[in-house]
């Protein structure tokens, strides 16, 4: 009996994907119209047994013919089943995705229906599903576009799945696959969308495209990989030619295509690229995009960040695409608007008018003497670079005091840490107290330019709302506030005595009256707040924690001493309920369960939030919605913040931990060279203070067991944090240097061999975010072991070790405190600090660590190995490194944070 006559092929380059080619062979087996289809599967040279997959699904199916070629890349691959086809139509998968059951059945009837160059249906991402522009034609139903004209966001579809195209016409025009390149399909893809006579829609998911982790997909680098930049600029050049071809609509909407597509590359190319191939790009961006208007160019770019290099190649200015810092340095104000500084004809502003200005307010506070006002926070003028102090005057305006101050530019390491051209987005203002009026006014960063003033509301961040509790100047009581979303506001009374005391808890009373009428965030804990505060306005209560789950680090010490020596009866530990390290905090009293009643109530009534790690992350109950939480009962609470930290911060974490982030009251460090670095570099000033950690206490020697403990720290970039389980992976982290890593230390026989021979154990201690990926990878052997943080502490097994091992962990200075040697082990230093987001800090570890730098598992081994042949003995030279760093080891470090916390002022109440 003779089959149905094959009427698509379906095109599968296959590449080390043995994984997931089981999943999609099945899914086009499972095809309605699966007798109607052959199926060519090109492997491109897989190393993993992809090859065999492929040949085994051809041998069970007549209608499937596997070849193999050569690794040439997915163009080449689907080039050659492309010359191999023979039916009227092709279509193409790719090997990790999946065809839902009719997707060949639909865009079949559809193209043959209406005689169509292309079918086109509705794609899904799975597992997480993505917002494509293209994806606005459809949720219409079926129906026939006769040209892309009539859909315009199809061009931004640059791939050919999820299609089906009529072979005859693709080989009239000659358009296949770019080969020996990234954005291989495009070549294909977009030339027919532009060429195609009748386009047919169908409104229903035909293909689930597959969102992997790969260190190596082109789309997660697409910026940081130079390459891409040349391969789409030659895509564009390709695309660019057909213009002659194509009647003015179809022009408009490629042209489209080539502003959006490559705004990306042309803004960061000056980041990657030395001044010679910048101008071989520049030369042909210029050719590609000089007849283009520069209006639509506006219309067709994100922002004026993006439009800064079209502006260049338009007005030919090397100098404007290869160093904008140098040739905009500044705005101008018309009509309350504001152009990026730059000499150009009248037709260009569309592309120097500034799309966005973002001013946060981050900081509120009193200077000592009272008399003013100290207002800071960051600005960001799209298409400015501020990677030095631009030239337009800054102003910061009190509407309703009728008070306009000079705003002074700072260079900020937390906003350079993300981005260079932020490193003096940083700005400050110093308000006289004296010249507020009362009322409820609002905050505007003016642009004095040199053709007008322009304005711009200042907006409140989460450092802005930590850091707003009443402020009280002599008669003069300030609040920060917002309205509407987050404008950021000043709520100002002046009014003395008794009389403007009562005046004050009367608004305070009616804004919490109606806060609780109006149902708002929080309202049942203003309520209860505002009821019981008189009987709870006398007691300094202290809440100290740490994670949610553990009693072990300088929170637990601090806690210990403040009960057991102190006495101090309003100082009360909040922990889990199920956590193990409850035992620890056994005959101390005033333990707290997290998210008790208990823990809510003393939470409204704290006066100092004191934690070793972030404070709203572990310190909040769980339903307490962080944000919310700031904006309608952090002010009205106004409790002191202490930071303890649980390890000495040597590297530049400004991204997370400046002042203007955190709000932090009191930075507690462990040595003067630290708190030095943080009060000048995070810009925490007399905030930062060398105090001793609390647990450097009890950190006495204790070693003789026979013990090397490894403890690495965590990688971001590796692991779902536990304080946002929502962040995914940025990297797989079975093939990292990680991995690779701990594979190769703990199978080397010279370590073990060691180990039995002079009769130690290797303890493997992995980060809090780490464990549940990293110990399954130590052997099953009597020579290694995995440290149960329920039996032992950190601290406990850092006393106990005669060697200790890491990377870049901060428990490497707790370790030289004691006199232990350490190894440091920097496998991935360029990987730790490139994608991990790190900057070096103040100390460098081969100048002025306490231990021998290696750069391998194979360098750490040896180490190791000669460190247990000479008995474990710390060298002079590192003996006299921690001596210095750490001047001061007297075990009174908890004695001097107490005294500092209680030196903190209280809440205005």
């Amino acid at each position: 009996m003779v089959g149905p006559v094959p009427q698509v092929t379906i095109i599968v380059p296959v590449y080390n994907v043995e994984d997931y080619l089981p999943e999609t062979l099945d899914s086009i087996a499972a095809q309605t119209a699966f007798a109607q289809c052959r199926v060519i599967l090109v492997d491109d040279g897989s190393t993993d047994g992809s090859d065999l997959l492929a040949k085994q699904f051809a041998a069970e199916h007549p209608n499937v013919t596997a070849v193999r070629q050569n690794n040439s890349g997915p163009g080449a691959a689907r080039n050659l089943a492309l010359d191999m086809a023979d039916t009227p139509y092709v279509a193409f998968v790719d090997s990790d995705d999946i065809l839902p059951p009719r997707a060949i059945e639909v865009l079949l009837k559809a193209i043959v229906t209406h005689q169509a160059s292309i079918a086109i249906g509705d794609m899904d991402t799975f597992p997480k599903r993505t917002a494509f522009l293209w994806k606005k034609p459809f949720g219409k139903g079926d129906r026939l576009l006769q040209s892309v004209v009539d859909a315009p966001e199809l061009i931004f579809d640059a791939g050919p799945c999820h299609k089906l195209y009529d072979l005859t016409q693709l080989r009239q025009h000659g358009f296949r696959f770019r080969e020996g390149v990234h954005f291989e399909d495009a070549f294909l893809a977009i030339p027919m969308l532009l060429k195609a006579e009748r386009i047919a829609l169908v409104d229903e998911v035909v293909y689930q495209y597959r969102r992997r982790v790969s260190a190596n997909s082109i789309m997660d680098n697409l910026f940081t990989r130079e390459q891409n930049y040349w391969d789409h600029l030659d895509l564009c050049e390709t695309l660019a030619e057909m213009r002659p071809e194509l009647d003015v609509f179809r022009r408009e909407v490629l042209e489209r295509f080539l502003v959006r597509s490559y705004q990306g590359f042309a803004m960061r190319a000056h980041t990657l690229f030395e001044d010679k191939d910048l101008w071989r790009i520049f030369e042909r961006c210029s050719r590609i995009y000089q007849d283009i208007d520069p209006s639509f160019i506006a219309q067709w770019t994100a922002d004026t960040r993006h439009r800064v290099a079209y502006l260049a190649f338009k007005s030919y200015d090397f100098d404007l695409f290869a160093r904008p810092w140098e040739r905009v340095q500044g705005v101008v104000a018309c009509g309350g608007e504001l152009f990026l500084g730059y000499p150009i004809p009248p037709a260009f502003l569309p592309l120097t008018k500034v799309s966005t200005v973002s001013a946060r307010l981050e900081q509120v506070r009193l200077s000592d003497s009272g008399e003013k006002l100290k207002v800071s926070g960051h600005v960001q003028i799209s298409g400015l670079p501020m990677n030095r102090p631009i030239s337009t005057p800054l102003g910061l305006r009190v509407r309703g005091s009728g008070v306009t101050v000079p705003a002074t530019l700072e260079r900020r390491a937390d906003l350079k840490s993300p981005d260079n051209n932020r490193e003096w987005a940083g700005f400050t203002a110093e308000i006289p107290v004296a010249e507020l009026r009362s009322g409820h006014h609002s905050l505007r960063l003016v642009f004095m330019t040199e053709t007008g003033q322009a304005s711009r509301q200042c907006l409140i961040s989460a450092a802005f709302l930590r850091d707003a509790p009443l402020k009280v100047a002599g008669d003069t009581r300030i609040l920060p506030g917002f309205s509407g979303r987050e404008d950021a506001t000043l709520q100002v009374l002046k009014a003395g005595g008794a009389a403007g005391r009562r005046r004050w808890q009367r608004m305070l009373l009616r804004k919490d009256l109606r806060h609780a009428a109006s149902r708002q965030p929080f309202w049942k804990q203003r309520l209860l707040r505002t009821l019981t505060e008189p009987f709870m306005r006398r007691r300094d209560i202290w809440l100290v924690g740490e994670r949610k789950d553990t009693a072990q680090d300088n929170s637990w010490h601090l806690f210990r001493y403040l009960r057991g020596t102190e006495r101090r009866r309003n100082a009360y530990y909040v922990i889990a309920k199920d956590s193990p390290d409850r035992e620890r905090l056994r005959g101390l009293g005033n333990v707290v369960t997290y998210d008790s009643f208990r823990h809510k109530f003393l939470l409204l009534h704290a006066t100092k939030l004191i934690n070793s790690y972030d404070i709203d992350s572990y310190m909040l109950p769980s339903r307490w919605e962080r944000t919310a939480f700031l904006k309608h009962l952090n002010w009205r609470i106004g409790p002191a913040r202490v930071f303890l930290q649980h390890g000495v911060t040597d590297k530049d974490v400004s991204g997370g931990l400046h002042r203007a982030k955190t709000g932090v009251d009191l930075f507690v460090a462990a040595a003067g060279q630290e708190a030095e670095y943080v009060a000048n570099h995070f810009d925490y000033g007399s905030a930062a203070q060398r105090l001793g950690f609390p647990r450097f206490d009890a950190l006495l020697p204790d070693r003789g067991h026979r013990r090397i403990l490894l403890m690495p720290t965590w990688r971001s970039y590796l692991v779902s944090p536990s304080y946002n389980p929502s962040l995914r992976p940025r990297f797989p982290f079975e093939s990292s240097r990680y991995a690779e890593f701990l594979r190769e230390l703990f199978g080397s026989d010279e370590l073990k061999q060691s180990l039995q021979r002079h009769g130690y154990v290797l303890e493997f201690l992995p980060h809090y975010e780490m464990r549940s990926m990293s110990t399954s990878m130590v052997p099953a052997e009597s020579c290694f072991a995995v440290v149960d943080q329920t039996q032992r502490s950190v601290q406990d097994a850092l006393r106990q070790c005669d060697l200790f091992i890491t990377d870049y962990s901060s428990t490497a200075f707790d370790v030289a405190y004691l006199g232990t040697p350490l190894i440091y082990a920097h496998f991935d230093s360029d990987e730790y600090f490139s994608i991990g987001g790190y900057r070096r800090g103040y100390f460098e570890h081969r100048k002025h660590g306490f231990g021998p730098v290696c750069e391998s598992a194979t360098e750490t081994v040896k180490a190791i190995v000669s460190y247990l042949e000479k008995g474990c003995a710390r060298e002079e030279e590192y003996s006299r490194r921690a001596a210095e760093f750490f001047e001061v080891q007297d075990q009174q470090n908890c004695k001097r944070v107490a005294a500092a916390i209680a030196a903190l002022p209280g809440p205005q109440r």
